[in-house]
């Protein structure tokens, strides 16, 4: 997949846990095939100018981090709703970042709502598994579907 559509979501997610989590994630190497559902999954669609989905995939672990992260550090033992609100929002502020960025550049994309579990992607995408490495051996897995 080309680096035109990575490089946004790869920006929008670091600034984001950069100024909510107060986490500087580190890229994992890219790869091109659709990675396994993780028990934690948040599905983003986007449409305009190309459509597709972005899948933020997790595990549970790693889900109550970054909601206590999200909540000043509140411990979060379990994913129960706000922790699930929590990180649906998070879904939902990388993408406007990202939608943002693609609006600099003069592309037009449009977000649905983040929802919890995954969804079939169009048909004919291209995938992008784009990991980053949070602080205390968490990975936040972002895949990329796209069809342009």
């Amino acid at each position: 997949m080309d680096a035109t559509y990575i490089n946004p979501f790869v920006q929008g997610a670091q600034r984001i846990f950069a100024a909510i989590c107060n986490e500087s994630p580190a890229l994992g190497n890219v790869s091109a095939k659709p990675d396994a559902y993780l028990p934690v999954t948040i599905s983003v669609g986007f449409f305009g100018d190309f459509e597709g989905e972005v899948v933020f995939n997790m595990e549970a672990e790693t889900g109550c981090h970054i909601a206590s992260q999200m909540m000043m550090g509140m411990p979060v033992a379990s994913l129960d709703e706000m922790a699930k609100s929590a990180l649906c929002e998070l879904g939902n502020m990388i993408c406007g970042n990202v939608v943002t960025i693609f609006s600099g550049k003069g592309i037009t994309v449009n977000i649905n709502p983040p929802s919890i579990g995954a969804n079939a992607p169009p048909e004919g995408c291209k995938f992008a598994s784009i990991p980053l490495a949070l602080g205390g051996g968490y990975v936040f897995q972002m895949g990329l579907a796209v069809k342009a």
